[in-house]
């Protein structure tokens, strides 16, 4: 029954959203005056320093007892800096012009916490209806922890815990905004010539990119987050309300998990 209620809440507020013009796009085929060669360029380099940073890490692992949460935690921590370097780099030797239909910053934080339940709630509905199909096409449960990370969190313990917390609910969904959103939206959108395929392809491509790291019922709703987060991005010419909804999003996954795990011990 729970279920269908977050069905049929998720459906009212898709309905609302059609109603109020929530999936409006702009009718340019871009926001940005940055050209599709360099936005696909940088978002390749923050892919590539990302795996660096991994890949160093990961070398701990043949020489010391770390666990699988700290060499990802520590991944992030020295990916981040450089990941930082390379944006102020491009800022810096090759900016971009203001682009005129973009809001204004405190506009558009506000647009992102008021959109950030709807935004919520549809995704939710999605990945409750994977997750009925995974049990009638696959006769199994899907597994009530959908993130690969949320699970190492909740068995550890020490430095890593609050390290992990403030890089997934601050430094990653800013970072992964800036690369999607920011940089591959945009580049996609003038490539393609489309508003509405730029952010559905850069959704599809936020999903894949969590491979892995989710189980693939998981996938669909995490495809309609980043639906969510791109329509905000075309909307306002700016990335901050998709920031605003991603964090809330990841600190709201890692809350329900501490409090659902706490209530079934």
């Amino acid at each position: 029954m729970f279920d269908g209620i977050l069905i049929g809440a998720a459906a009212v507020v898709i309905l609302h959203g059609q109603w109020n013009g929530w999936y409006a796009l702009p009718h340019s085929a871009s926001t940005t005056n940055r050209s599709p060669a360099e936005g696909f360029f940088i978002f390749a380099g923050l892919l590539l320093l990302g795996l660096l940073g991994q890949g160093l890490v990961t070398l701990l692992q043949s020489e010391y007892p770390v666990t699988e949460l700290e060499v990802h935690t520590l991944g992030l921590l020295f990916s981040l800096p450089l990941q930082i370097v390379l944006l102020l780099t491009v800022n810096r030797f090759f900016p971009t012009l203001p682009v005129p239909n973009r809001i204004s910053r405190r506009e558009a934080i506000r647009l992102g916490v008021r959109r950030f339940l709807p935004v919520w709630l549809v995704v939710v509905g999605a990945a409750t209806i994977s997750s009925l199909m995974r049990q009638v096409f696959a006769g199994e449960p899907s597994d009530p922890i959908g993130h690969a990370s949320l699970a190492m969190l909740i068995e550890s313990s020490g430095w890593v815990v609050p390290t992990f917390v403030l890089m997934v609910t601050l430094a990653v969904p800013w970072l992964e905004e800036v690369a999607f959103r920011g940089l591959l939206q945009p580049a996609l959108t003038r490539l393609l010539g489309s508003a509405r395929w730029g952010v559905v392809m850069t959704a599809g491509l936020f999903a894949a990119a969590h491979l892995g790291a989710v189980q693939w019922d998981g996938l669909p709703g995490l495809f309609v987050l980043g639906l969510g987060l791109g329509i905000l991005r075309a909307q306002t010419g700016r990335i901050e309300s998709a920031v605003v909804v991603h964090v809330l999003f990841n600190l709201l996954n890692i809350v329900l998990t501490w409090l659902s795990t706490s209530a079934s011990v």
